[in-house]
């Protein structure tokens, strides 16, 4: 039974020809769940037993009609075992070669008929549908044949024999386009269900291979990124340590010529070398942040707990930027808690840098006549941290900071005005070694501002940080959450 084979897919022919890469066989074409009821059906519809095999031989769906008690007592007989094995290798001779794609009709005992119509479709064989039993109509008395077999109970055999459907040939034409009506339209209908989903397929996977591709990409540029960013620390690294050593130098001969260790200066020499030193010191000091970050981004930057006084060590760093505020003009207050505080865990000299880099930062940053406020609060619950701590807050009445930039101020070598014509000098290393070295104890730094008005940047730390029961530790990398600023 051949399937005309409608239009099925408009413009796809040579995309399907991509997705097919095998034969197509009834199982890829057909539903199991949905193809059983249309057998069904069909059987019902037909009065006749309907079953559909593929070409590899497998049942696919199969609705007994009447006739089938007459064909098991049939087969419980010698002649009728004997035909059935006729039967068997008829089908089997119908399955392969030229009689393929042709329909067969096999004869049994009692008049009985068995038809095989090959499913063919777009040119291949993809199974048969095997109708029967049924009885042909120009057959006669098929009664008759049923005395002939040799242990078969008559009587009861003619009972089953009288609810066999009875076919004429007009009716198997009838029977055979109908099948081939239903066929057509199924195998259609999963045709374009199967191309489909393997389209569908071949897009995905087209999409997966197009992602992985640019997932190698990325890896392979993320790791030239971290080599170059590996590449410039360690640059200013040595660049860094290169340039310290004479720098010292220039300002030990400068102090030397000041302190007048080889003889006198007249006044406009003196302020020529006093401003040698300061400028040495501002480049030294310059130098220093861009060692400490270079160490910080490469994981060297070591951590010697100890126990510390926190109230004596920001009285000290207040005391460092004394002279550069007071050259300025401004006020520089402090408040301290009124009971002394118990010592607290952590290395002395990173956490006396945080407090000098913001009190470094305030000063530069604040006009003339400004304020300064530090506060150092007790020792207490910190909602922040989840444990006993303490805060420390450099206030001042400077310039501020913009909204969109707070978040970015953290970022090493970024500057809120980095045009070459800014105000304020500086690397922009100074808070970003602030960040680091705060969260290195466990602690956290934030900031609050208003353009205009001032900042407010608050550093909460842990009493004992984390790492300190491990003894000294190593401060981890930055990890890098702008992309861009590559």
């Amino acid at each position: 039974m051949s399937a005309d084979k409608p239009g099925v897919v408009d413009g796809g022919a040579e995309h399907a020809g991509l997705a097919l890469q095998r034969k197509l066989s009834l199982v890829d074409l057909l539903d199991p769940l949905t193809f059983g009821d249309v057998v069904d059906s069909l059987g019902t519809l037909f009065h006749v037993g309907v079953r559909v095999i593929d070409e590899r031989g497998r049942t696919l769906a199969d609705t007994e009609g009447p006739g089938q008690e007459l064909c098991d007592a049939l087969d419980a007989t010698a002649q009728g075992r004997a035909r059935r094995g006729a039967a068997v290798e008829r089908l089997g001779e119908a399955s392969s070669g030229a009689l393929a794609a042709e329909p067969w009709s096999h004869p049994c005992l009692g008049g009985l008929r068995y038809l095989g119509l090959p499913i063919v479709w777009d040119g291949d064989v993809l199974g048969r549908v095997v109708l029967g039993p049924f009885v042909a109509e120009e057959a006669g008395d098929a009664a008759e044949g049923l005395a002939l077999v040799e242990g078969l109970d008559v009587a009861r055999a003619r009972g089953w024999l009288a609810g066999v459907r009875r076919l004429s040939e007009a009716d198997v034409a009838r029977v055979r386009t109908h099948l081939a009506q239903v066929l057509a339209a199924l195998l259609a209908a999963g045709q374009k269900s199967y191309l489909t989903g393997q389209l569908h397929l071949e897009a995905m996977l087209e999409t997966q291979r197009e992602l992985e591709s640019q997932n190698t990409q990325l890896i392979r540029l993320n790791q030239r990124l971290k080599e170059s960013d590996r590449s410039k620390s360690s640059f200013l690294s040595t660049v860094s340590h290169e340039l310290r050593t004479p720098l010292a130098s220039i300002i030990g001969y400068s102090e030397m010529l000041a302190e007048g260790l080889v003889g006198g200066l007249n006044p406009e020499q003196m302020q020529f070398v006093r401003t040698i030193m300061e400028k040495g010191n501002t480049l030294l000091k310059l130098i220093s942040s861009i060692l400490d970050m270079s160490q910080i981004e490469a994981g060297k930057v070591r951590l010697a707990f100890e126990w510390v006084d926190v109230q004596e060590l920001v009285e000290s760093a207040i005391t460092s930027v004394m002279p550069q505020a007071q050259r300025k003009g401004l006020t520089l207050q402090q408040r301290m808690p009124a009971v002394v505080q118990a010592r607290v865990v952590g290395d002395r000299e990173k956490l006396r840098q945080v407090v000098v880099n913001l009190l470094a930062n305030a000063v530069k940053f604040t006009p003339g006549q400004g304020r300064i406020d530090v506060r150092l609060s007790d020792l207490g619950p910190r909602a922040e941290l989840g444990v006993t701590g303490y805060a420390i807050e450099v206030e001042d009445t400077g310039v501020g900071i913009p909204e969109g930039q707070r978040d970015r101020i953290f970022q090493s070598f970024y500057q809120v005005d980095d045009s070459p014509t800014r105000e304020y000098g500086g690397a922009g290393l100074g808070l970003a070694i602030v960040k680091s070295y705060v969260e290195g104890h466990g602690g956290q730094v934030s900031v609050r501002s208003e353009v205009g008005r001032g900042s407010c940047f608050r550093v909460v730390l842990p009493k004992e940080p984390p790492l300190s029961s491990q003894g000294p530790a190593y401060i981890p990398p930055p990890v890098d959450t702008e992309p861009e600023r590559f």
